[in-house]
């Protein structure tokens, strides 16, 4: 049992004396603010520091810059052309429709992809209709010619593997992203 008390005791005093060291040392324990502490023992005239604002540096992103910022994958049936309206492709629709308002400098660009059945010529070819086919639901839904941008990408670029018919599915779309 006295084994035990020396150690126990030894370790005691050096958490003791470390925590004392440290509060001593460093003055944010007490409760003052860090940059105000590690600068108070220097004599620094405040006409040398510009201010910081932090309201400036921070941005507040609204939930439909959330939603613009998230690329949206349209999907479509095997070979096919007709959209899979879904009630996340008319959320981003009525949230972009917003969005271009207030912002209508900004683009959006459609890549259209494909799975791998095919050759990839026609892979190419079936992936840039994809994506001129939402930019024509796009337009219908009354965006400008001039904030959309379309290209294919044919099989280049699959965000599930081939192998199975499920991933073949998710593969089969268009990504619509907010451009830069």
């Amino acid at each position: 049992m006295n084994r035990f008390i020396l150690p126990l005791l030894i370790l005691l005093w050096s958490l003791l004396y470390t925590g004392w060291w440290n509060c001593n040392r460093k003055p944010f324990c007490i409760g003052e603010p860090i940059a105000a502490a590690a600068f108070s023992h220097l004599a620094i005239s405040s006409s040398f520091i510009a201010p910081v604002k932090i309201a400036d540096s921070v941005k507040v992103v609204t939930p439909e810059e959330q939603i613009m910022f998230i690329p949206l994958d349209v999907y479509f049936d095997l070979n096919q052309l007709v959209i899979k309206k879904t009630d996340e492709v008319e959320t981003f629709i009525t949230t972009a429709k917003k969005y271009f308002k207030k912002y209508p400098n900004k683009k959006l660009l459609i890549t259209g992809h494909t799975d791998s059945d095919g050759s990839d010529t026609l892979n190419q070819r079936l992936s840039e209709s994809r994506a001129k086919q939402t930019e024509s639901l796009l337009l219908v839904e009354g965006f400008e010619a001039s904030q959309l941008t379309s290209e294919g990408k044919g099989e280049k670029e699959p965000i599930a593997l081939n192998d199975t018919p499920a991933g073949k599915a998710k593969n089969r779309r268009s990504t619509v992203r907010l451009q830069e």
